[in-house]
Protein backbone atom coordinates (compact mmCIF):
# COMPACT_ATOMS: atom_id res chain seq x y z
CA UNK A 1 0.00 0.00 0.00
CA UNK A 2 2.97 2.52 1.15
CA UNK A 3 4.66 1.67 -2.32
CA UNK A 4 1.55 2.38 -4.23
CA UNK A 5 1.01 5.48 -2.39
CA UNK A 6 4.42 6.87 -3.25
CA UNK A 7 4.11 5.90 -7.07
CA UNK A 8 1.08 8.07 -7.33
CA UNK A 9 2.81 10.77 -5.75
CA UNK A 10 5.84 10.56 -7.78
CA UNK A 11 3.79 10.63 -10.98
CA UNK A 12 1.46 13.06 -10.31
CA UNK A 13 4.53 15.36 -9.41
CA UNK A 14 6.12 14.31 -12.49
CA UNK A 15 3.37 15.11 -14.83
CA UNK A 16 3.40 18.74 -13.28
CA UNK A 17 6.76 19.27 -13.47
CA UNK A 18 6.00 18.30 -16.79
CA UNK A 19 3.41 20.45 -17.98
CA UNK A 20 4.95 23.38 -16.02
CA UNK A 21 8.27 23.04 -18.54
CA UNK A 22 6.64 22.71 -21.55
CA UNK A 23 4.95 25.93 -20.77
CA UNK A 24 1.65 25.32 -21.40
CA UNK A 25 0.05 25.87 -18.05
CA UNK A 26 -3.13 27.70 -18.04
CA UNK A 27 -3.84 31.11 -18.04
CA UNK A 28 -5.55 30.74 -14.37
CA UNK A 29 -2.42 29.77 -13.06
CA UNK A 30 0.13 32.72 -14.13
CA UNK A 31 -0.36 36.15 -12.15
CA UNK A 32 1.53 39.09 -14.21
CA UNK A 33 4.23 40.83 -12.27
CA UNK A 34 3.96 37.85 -9.03
CA UNK A 35 7.01 37.19 -7.37
CA UNK A 36 7.95 33.49 -5.81
CA UNK A 37 7.82 32.75 -2.45
CA UNK A 38 9.05 29.42 -0.31
CA UNK A 39 8.32 28.46 3.15
CA UNK A 40 10.12 25.75 4.68
CA UNK A 41 9.61 24.51 8.29
CA UNK A 42 7.81 27.14 10.14
CA UNK A 43 6.55 27.99 13.37
CA UNK A 44 4.19 30.74 14.00
CA UNK A 45 1.89 33.08 11.72
CA UNK A 46 1.95 33.73 7.89
CA UNK A 47 0.02 36.03 5.94
CA UNK A 48 -0.20 36.12 2.23
CA UNK A 49 -2.24 38.51 0.44
CA UNK A 50 -3.69 39.92 -2.87
CA UNK A 51 -3.08 37.79 -6.27
CA UNK A 52 -1.60 34.74 -7.10
CA UNK A 53 -1.10 30.94 -7.09
CA UNK A 54 -0.05 29.26 -3.37
CA UNK A 55 -0.13 25.60 -2.07
CA UNK A 56 0.70 25.70 1.79
CA UNK A 57 0.95 22.45 4.46
CA UNK A 58 0.35 22.76 7.69
CA UNK A 59 1.81 20.21 10.48
CA UNK A 60 -0.69 20.85 12.80
CA UNK A 61 -2.55 24.01 12.96
CA UNK A 62 -5.23 26.36 10.81
CA UNK A 63 -5.13 27.75 7.44
CA UNK A 64 -8.00 30.58 6.51
CA UNK A 65 -9.04 31.61 3.26
CA UNK A 66 -10.52 34.76 3.12
CA UNK A 67 -12.10 35.98 -0.01
CA UNK A 68 -10.96 39.67 -0.10
CA UNK A 69 -13.40 42.42 -1.86
CA UNK A 70 -12.68 43.50 -5.57
CA UNK A 71 -14.38 40.55 -7.48
CA UNK A 72 -15.35 36.66 -7.40
CA UNK A 73 -14.36 34.09 -5.12
CA UNK A 74 -10.72 32.95 -5.83
CA UNK A 75 -10.55 29.15 -6.37
CA UNK A 76 -9.75 26.89 -3.62
CA UNK A 77 -8.79 23.45 -3.05
CA UNK A 78 -8.22 21.99 0.79
CA UNK A 79 -7.86 18.36 2.18
CA UNK A 80 -9.95 18.84 4.83
CA UNK A 81 -13.92 19.85 5.21
CA UNK A 82 -13.86 23.77 6.55
CA UNK A 83 -15.94 25.69 8.52
CA UNK A 84 -17.41 28.99 7.65
CA UNK A 85 -16.13 31.58 9.94
CA UNK A 86 -17.56 34.26 7.61
CA UNK A 87 -19.50 35.36 4.91
CA UNK A 88 -15.96 35.57 3.25
CA UNK A 89 -13.59 33.36 5.25
CA UNK A 90 -13.66 29.81 5.85
CA UNK A 91 -11.31 27.62 8.16
CA UNK A 92 -9.67 24.35 8.00
CA UNK A 93 -7.61 23.50 10.95
CA UNK A 94 -5.94 20.25 12.71
CA UNK A 95 -3.34 17.66 11.07
CA UNK A 96 -1.87 17.72 7.80
CA UNK A 97 -3.70 20.53 6.62
CA UNK A 98 -3.10 21.37 3.00
CA UNK A 99 -4.72 24.17 1.03
CA UNK A 100 -4.48 25.17 -2.30
CA UNK A 101 -5.62 28.57 -3.41
CA UNK A 102 -5.08 30.95 -6.89
CA UNK A 103 -6.79 33.67 -8.65
CA UNK A 104 -8.07 32.96 -11.95
CA UNK A 105 -8.18 34.05 -15.22
CA UNK A 106 -10.34 37.26 -13.62
CA UNK A 107 -7.15 37.73 -10.79
CA UNK A 108 -9.43 37.22 -8.08
CA UNK A 109 -8.07 38.73 -4.87
CA UNK A 110 -7.77 36.47 -1.33
CA UNK A 111 -5.78 36.53 1.81
CA UNK A 112 -4.17 33.27 3.76
CA UNK A 113 -3.88 33.17 6.99
CA UNK A 114 -1.16 30.21 8.49
CA UNK A 115 -1.06 29.88 11.67
CA UNK A 116 0.49 26.42 13.65
CA UNK A 117 3.44 24.04 13.16
CA UNK A 118 5.59 23.10 10.05
CA UNK A 119 4.59 25.51 7.58
CA UNK A 120 5.43 24.63 4.11
CA UNK A 121 4.01 26.87 1.34
CA UNK A 122 5.33 27.49 -2.46
CA UNK A 123 3.85 29.73 -4.29
CA UNK A 124 3.94 32.65 -6.58
CA UNK A 125 2.31 35.79 -5.70
CA UNK A 126 1.75 39.60 -6.17
CA UNK A 127 0.80 40.89 -3.18
CA UNK A 128 2.19 41.14 0.56
CA UNK A 129 3.79 38.83 2.71
CA UNK A 130 3.79 38.73 6.82
CA UNK A 131 5.72 36.76 8.79
CA UNK A 132 5.80 36.24 12.93
CA UNK A 133 7.96 33.18 14.26
CA UNK A 134 6.49 32.08 17.59
CA UNK A 135 8.73 33.54 20.92
CA UNK A 136 10.17 30.32 21.41
CA UNK A 137 11.50 27.22 19.69
CA UNK A 138 12.89 27.16 15.91
CA UNK A 139 11.70 29.18 13.39
CA UNK A 140 11.93 27.98 10.40
CA UNK A 141 13.19 29.99 6.83
CA UNK A 142 11.90 31.52 3.93
CA UNK A 143 13.01 32.33 0.79
CA UNK A 144 11.60 35.44 -1.70
CA UNK A 145 12.65 35.53 -5.41
CA UNK A 146 16.03 33.87 -6.68
CA UNK A 147 17.17 34.82 -2.86
CA UNK A 148 18.70 33.08 -0.09
CA UNK A 149 17.06 31.21 3.01
CA UNK A 150 16.44 33.36 5.77
CA UNK A 151 15.12 32.67 9.23
CA UNK A 152 11.48 33.85 10.21
CA UNK A 153 11.12 37.17 12.14
CA UNK A 154 10.19 36.50 15.81
CA UNK A 155 8.21 39.81 15.78
CA UNK A 156 5.95 40.47 12.94
CA UNK A 157 7.45 41.86 9.32
CA UNK A 158 5.76 42.41 6.03
CA UNK A 159 7.73 42.13 2.94
CA UNK A 160 6.19 43.93 -0.87
CA UNK A 161 5.51 40.52 -3.14
CA UNK A 162 6.47 41.69 -6.83
CA UNK A 163 8.81 41.82 -9.28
Amino acid sequence: MRRTLVLIVVATLAAGAAEAASGTLPVSQRTPGAELLELRAGNGRAVVSRRGSLLVRVGSGRIRVVDLPGGARPFRRCNKRGVVVSSSTVEYRGRDVRCRVWSGQEGRPWQMVVRGRRVYASGVVRGSLTLDAFDEGPTGTYRLGDGVFQRWPRAARTYVLRR
